[in-house]
């Protein structure tokens, strides 16, 4: 029989203590891990919610960035709208979806109204300007002496004067009267670049053609009739290329391509003239845009707001020239080349207009002629100054069949030794000087569409119709 030796109670004294260990570790714990994993959850959220006000902060802000990707398209776009009116523009397509609007503030005008030089003289003498113009006339158009409008002019638009500008300095390069072409893979475009052409350009084909921004000298017709497309200059009028790319892509491009400013100007010396015509059979459109130069731009800035003048006088050689003088008839002076410091236009080989009146018909050759035979469809469209103060303007239309499908608009004032203007007209004819509407001020608001917070973004903006534009103030909330 065995015996079991006396158990020692001192042996299991300590037997659960471990749990009392864990218990008070538990408690320990609790105290700390639970805040910590409130205050984390509470993190979460409120980075949640961040994060969907950010996404909704960028996406309003994407509505503005989008319609300011094209100004050009935003001027046109919200010419409907109002201060009361929105019109709906495209949103950017983000996975946060918002809504964009714009209401139109106001107009601006190129000119003070109270400002504006006469909209239509002519310098010869027993001259008279057309009916039915636009704007003011110089109230002594065409009287004698033949000297009497120079006391009348101005070399910048100044109120009640006849603007007489000065010439631009011109890119001497000679360029090809063929233009150049733009390579596959772009819109069939022929581009023209600024400088000199001796040789006539004539345009008549349907492929479009682009004359990129600069100063132009002409010593021959340039003509435009058949199926010609052409715009000149870039601008709020696209043309199948614009600048840049005409600069960077065009086959051949010259490595001196002269562009400067925004917009076109042709000048016209020797027998340099713009004709426009239907006798080539098709539909023609020629459109410039207006010319913009900024100011530091001296050698350029004659040519701002202008599309085309004349090289005046007389030329008695290739550096030398004197002023063009018919007594009784026709007094006009030389050209000058400048804005501050002038420079005679003979000695930056100008060669002065040979379309003058001689000393037997007293009616100069036309230096612009639109003349219509036809029921075609064809667009003129010169919405800058236009000064051929010792040349003929005629615009012909043949008969009322002919008038029909035509817009012509001549609308940034003219000076012209005379006119001669039919009585039939184009069924859109604008003759003179429109003060148009170069800047709108805008106010574009995108929210978001759906869901919450409710992001609001407003805005500011001026834009120009080429395409220039400043924010003025923005606000998200």
């Amino acid at each position: 029989m065995s015996v079991h030796p006396r158990e020692d109670p001192r042996a299991n004294r300590d037997e659960g203590s471990a749990l009392v260990l864990v218990m008070v570790m538990i408690v320990i714990c609790a105290l700390i891990v639970v805040p910590v994993l409130t205050y984390a959850t509470a993190v979460t959220r409120s980075s949640r919610v961040l994060q969907d006000k950010a996404e909704r902060v960028e996406a309003v802000k994407g509505g503005l960035r989008t319609v300011l990707a094209d100004p050009i398209a935003l001027y046109k776009a919200c010419d409907a709208a109002g201060l009361t009116v929105s019109v709906n523009l495209a949103g950017p397509g983000l996975h946060t979806a918002v809504s964009t609007k714009c209401y139109k503030m106001a107009d601006v005008n190129a000119a003070d109204p109270t400002s504006l030089r006469y909209a239509v003289a002519s310098t010869q003498v027993g001259s008279s300007v057309p009916t039915g113009i636009t704007g003011s006339t110089y109230p002594t158009s065409g009287a004698a002496p033949e000297t009497q409008w120079l006391s009348h002019t101005a070399a910048v638009p100044t109120i009640n004067t006849i603007w007489a500008p000065n010439l631009p300095a011109h890119g001497l390069n000679q360029r090809s009267a063929a233009g150049y072409t733009m390579p596959a893979g772009f819109t069939p475009c022929t581009v023209y670049f600024p400088g000199t052409y001796r040789d006539p350009v004539t345009l008549t084909s349907a492929t479009p053609v682009f004359f990129t921004s600069g100063i132009y000298y002409f010593e021959k017709a340039v003509r435009i009739s058949g199926n010609a497309n052409v715009v000149v200059g870039d601008g709020s009028a696209l043309g199948c290329s614009n600048d840049q790319e005409a600069a960077f892509y065009a086959v051949n491009a010259p490595a001196t391509h002269d562009i400067s400013g925004l917009g076109a100007t042709f000048v016209f010396g020797a027998a340099g003239q713009l004709v426009v015509d239907d006798t080539t059979a098709g539909t023609s459109s020629l459109v410039f845009n207006q010319r913009y130069v900024a100011p530091a731009d001296e050698s350029a800035l004659p040519s701002a707001g202008i599309s085309i003048e004349s090289v005046n006088g007389t030329s008695t050689g290739v550096a030398t020239a004197v002023d063009y003088n018919l007594p009784g008839v026709l007094s006009v002076p030389q050209s000058q080349v400048g804005s501050d410091v002038l420079v005679p236009a003979a000695g930056q080989e100008y060669l002065a207009s040979t379309l003058v009146p001689a000393a037997g018909p007293t009616v100069p050759l036309p230096i612009i002629t639109i003349d219509f035979t036809t029921a075609a469809t064809s667009t003129v469209s010169i919405p800058g100054y236009v000064a051929v103060p010792q040349g003929l303007i005629r615009v012909n239309v043949s008969t009322a069949a002919a008038a029909a499908n035509k817009n012509v608009q001549i609308s940034g004032g003219v000076l012209a030794g005379s006119f001669a203007v039919s009585a039939v007209r184009p069924s859109t004819f604008v003759f003179g000087m429109l003060n148009p509407i170069v800047q709108k001020l805008f106010r574009i608001i995108t929210v978001t569409s759906s869901g919450k917070p409710v992001v609001t973004s407003s805005a500011i903006v001026q834009v120009n119709e080429n395409g220039a534009y400043a924010v003025n103030s923005w606000a998200v909330q």
